[in-house]
């Protein structure tokens, strides 16, 4: 089944706000086997919803219309579908007795409006609307499938779930299903990653390779349609034992989690987290996370304005430990921050101190970053996670 997402909304071609809706859909319509090849955005406007329609409807199955579900003049999802399918609106009960109790107290206006959010098409399949009140449904014509849901992120992923995610999944039946097994990487490059992995990329053949680079980590993800998720890891087998082969030394984990997610499922005790010179990304990334360490201690310098040298980070990550009681920490010294050296390119390159204490043995790294501050301070940060995770797992 080839599928296409349209949302609708003038707020989203305005950048007004962000559309998650496709983002979200595509990976749940990909989960359950069906082919996305295509997504737009449209204005609230039903000509050009019309138009869009039109064009969907000649090269996809399933067409899933995100927004414009409301309450006002300018919400006409519904409508659209309605003229474009030569079908008729008409209420839904049970969702107008949900307005109705609602709105009773409220004006005659107020009611009717509201009512409109009732609406789904004579003999589709309703998609009730467990958190809001704008009903959506599904309805065939002429060989391809329309669906509607709302808007609000809230509301359409539980519809989504609930209702949307079944009734595709019946009317597949037995097929192939996407499955996807993750390798995560640190403290290397994507172009050094990519070098390493280009004869397996170019000869992958039922399995997928596709590497995706984030600031500080590398994500590997294998996908292949299999009939179970028994039949996907036997496939996944092969070219995972290849990939690590090549990349062992950088491979983190085996689950699509960040650093910081992987090195919360280590218990620490005795755990201090010291930072100077570096907006406490590092801390702020420990501490946002699920983690549970006894006797945490954290401190951060924003500006040392003096040359932080290997000896001055030696002496205060020691002190660091020592007045806190400490076995273990990890501090990230950012040398110096009033100069900065440019490399021939023209990239600013900042030289940075990792710290480590794994059961009361302390060691310093060297490393330079070569990016904007808040660039290299991430990767400073992530490679001081990767190298503290790696010793704590020997």
């Amino acid at each position: 089944m080839k599928a296409e997402i349209i949302a609708i909304g003038t707020e989203i071609l305005l950048g007004q706000i962000v559309n998650t809706n496709a983002q979200y859909m595509a990976k749940e319509l990909a989960d359950l086997g069906v082919d996305v090849y295509f997504q737009g955005v449209v204005g609230d406007n039903m000509t050009r919803v019309k138009e869009a329609l039109t064009i969907a409807s000649s090269r996809s199955d399933l067409v899933i219309c995100c927004g414009g579900l409301g309450p006002t003049e300018d919400d006409l999802t519904k409508d659209a579908i309605a003229e474009f399918t030569d079908a008729k609106l008409v209420i839904d009960e049970g969702a107008e007795k949900k307005i109705l109790e609602l709105f009773k107290d409220g004006s005659e206006s107020l009611i009717a409006s509201n009512k409109r959010q009732a609406h789904t098409i004579e003999g589709s399949h309703l998609l009730k609307n467990e958190v809001g009140l704008a009903v959506g449904f599904v309805r065939n014509h002429q060989g391809t499938y329309y669906a509607v849901l709302p808007g609000p992120p809230r509301e359409m992923k539980v519809m989504f779930e609930q209702e949307l995610k079944p009734l595709i999944d019946n009317i597949l039946g037995e097929r192939k299903k996407l499955y996807s097994k993750y390798l995560k990487f640190g403290n290397i490059g994507e172009s050094a990653v990519e070098d390493t992995l280009k004869q397996l990329i170019t000869e992958q053949n039922n399995v997928s390779i596709a590497p995706y680079a984030g600031i500080g980590e590398i994500t590997i993800r294998l996908t292949v349609k299999a009939h179970s998720p028994e039949q996907a890891e036997a496939e996944f087998l092969e070219p995972a034992k290849q990939i690590r082969g090549l990349l062992n030394d950088y491979l983190y984990s085996e689950e699509n989690e960040s650093l910081e997610q992987a090195l919360s499922k280590i218990k620490i005790d005795d755990f201090g987290v010291y930072e100077i010179n570096t907006n406490a990304y590092l801390s702020h990334r420990i501490l946002t996370t699920d983690m549970y360490h006894e006797n945490l201690k954290v401190s951060t310098t924003k500006v040392e304005k003096a040359t932080i040298t290997e000896a001055l980070a030696r002496q205060q990550f020691t002190d660091f430990i020592e007045q806190n009681k400490l076995k273990n920490a990890i501090g990230v010294f950012h040398c110096q921050i009033s100069q900065v050296s440019i490399t021939p390119s023209g990239r600013p390159r900042k030289t940075f101190f990792i710290a480590l204490c794994v059961d009361k043995k302390i060691k310093l790294i060297e490393r330079t970053f070569i990016g904007d501050m808040q660039a290299v301070q991430i990767r400073a940060a992530k490679t001081a996670l990767f190298l503290l995770l790696k010793a704590l797992k020997r």
